[in-house]
Formats: structure tokens, sequence, C-alpha cells
């Protein structure tokens, strides 16, 4: 990790045959960390970090996924419950590691290290995230048939969330109330990721949506919305970085959020409907 490092009390040692280096992998995780001596900035090593912490943390989030799936095909509506619990909280895992980085990673130190990364090195070709969204797009199917081979609707199953009294015995709809309450954690991890990340974008590359266009006078206005404006920064894509706002909106769950607005139109009375 560190080889030339002439303090031995420094030096990272690793690879020393332990069952538990063996049975984690740790020796083969640690392996993919660039060594000391071929980091173009000392600040590449958190960089890198980071994102490896969350492409390990996304791709437990596609296993538990992928398993919550199996249990709502299985009618094990509690278990896909937990299991997609599990998923957002190691969501909040790579908010957290995606914060540290927000934080601490100066400007210049990022700028300097990008203009040794190659073309087209984007955060578009995470495996992390693509899987995610697929993934998502697979465990909404089940979670829809649950609800058809149930005979429940959403709105039935918000209902059971907010329940005043206990309910039968055979209604799954408490059951499934838990699976969409996980299904918004999970779905809210992911956004928290993608706020933060669109900071760190602003912070690191500038294309705030309120910074004056290029050629604005320096004591004038903010141009006001940023989308569609061509003197953005870039990614090393060539592609603004009004885009990063864009995707920062779409949910994991498009459809689940019909529910929010379901259930609002039917307990507020729409107050523009006159009174008979």
């Amino acid at each position: 990790m560190n080889p030339a490092e002439s303090n031995r009390l420094f030096v990272y040692e690793y690879d020393r045959g332990s069952n538990y280096e063996e049975d984690t992998r740790l020796t083969a995780a640690l392996s993919a960390l660039l060594p000391e001596d071929e980091l173009v900035h000392p600040d590449q090593r958190l960089f890198q970090t980071v994102h490896l912490i969350t492409e390990y943390a996304w791709c437990e989030m596609h296993y538990e996924m992928r398993r919550a799936a199996q249990g709502l095909g299985g009618r094990d509506y509690l278990l896909a419950a937990q299991l997609l619990e599990r998923a957002a909280a190691t969501g909040d895992v790579a908010v957290r590691a995606l914060c540290v980085l927000l934080d601490f990673l100066p400007q210049e130190s990022l700028l300097r290290m990008r203009e040794t990364f190659p073309e087209n090195t984007t955060g578009l070709d995470s495996p992390g995230a693509r899987n995610l969204r697929r993934a998502a797009a697979a465990l909404w199917q089940e979670t829809e048939a649950a609800l058809a081979r149930e005979g429940i609707g959403m709105r039935e199953v918000v209902t059971a969330q907010g329940r005043a009294a206990s309910p039968a015995r055979e209604d799954r709809a408490p059951d499934l109330a838990l699976v969409r309450q996980a299904l918004l954690r999970l779905d809210g991890a992911v956004a928290a990721w993608k706020h933060h990340h669109l900071r760190l974008v602003w912070s690191q590359l500038g294309g705030h949506p309120e910074t004056a266009p290029a050629n604005a006078p320096a004591t004038g206005p903010a141009a006001g919305p940023s989308v569609g404006r061509d003197d953005l920064p870039k990614s090393l894509r060539g592609q603004s970085t009004a885009g990063v706002r864009a995707m920062a909106e779409r949910s994991l769950f498009p459809r689940l959020w019909d529910s929010v607005d379901d259930t609002y139109r039917a307990l507020v009375p729409d107050e523009q409907t006159p009174p008979a």
C-alpha cells in the first residue's frame, strides 16, 4: 500500500495469509486501491475509497432488492420489508461516504486530478447505479404483482399503515404497508445520495442554478435556472452538468409516489370546488 514509507510503524501491512483476510476477500479488496506511489494527487486515495465504498454498498443493495423480490413472490411480505429496510440502511452508508467527499475534498484537488483522467470517465458508467435502476424496475413489478394477487389497492395499503384498529388475521394489507414504507425508505436513501452528489458537482465543478452566466455583468442578478445554458461546466463526456440536476430529480420507484397524491386527493377537500 505504501512501500516507500521509511517508518516501519506507518507501513500498511496486509495479505498476511490470515483466515480473516481469506474469508472476507480483504486482500483482493485492498489491492484495488492504488499504491501511494501511483497516486496522481494525495487526495486521490480519498476519492477512490469513497467510490469503492459506494459501489460495494450498491452491490449489497442490489442483492437485498433481489431477495426482497423473491419474498414478495413467495408472499413473505414481512421478510421482503425487512430486506428492503436493510437495503435502505446500506444506502445510508453510501450517502455518508459521499458526504465525507463533499465536506473534505478541496475543489482544486479534484480539478487537478480531473486533468489526468481519461476522456469519458463518467459516473454514468457506474455499474452499481445502472443495476440499481434495473433492479428497481423488476422489484416494482413484483410489488404490483403482490398487490394484484392479494386483491389490494395501494390506497388500502396506505390506510392500513395509518389504521386505528387491529386488522383481521387474514388481512395482508398491513404487511404490504410495511413493504411500501420500506420502498419509500429505499427510494429516499437513493434520492439523498443523488442530492448530495449534485451538491458535490456544484461545489467542485460549478453550475449552481443561481450562478450568473459567464457573459453576465459582474454585479448583475443571477440568471435563474441553469438548465439550457451553454456556458455551464462540462463532464469528461462533454455533457453539461445541468444533466446531473435532472437525474437527481428522478425517483427509483416513480409510480410509488402516485399513492401519495391519491391519498391527498382522497382526504383533502378540493379548495377549488365550491360547496354544494
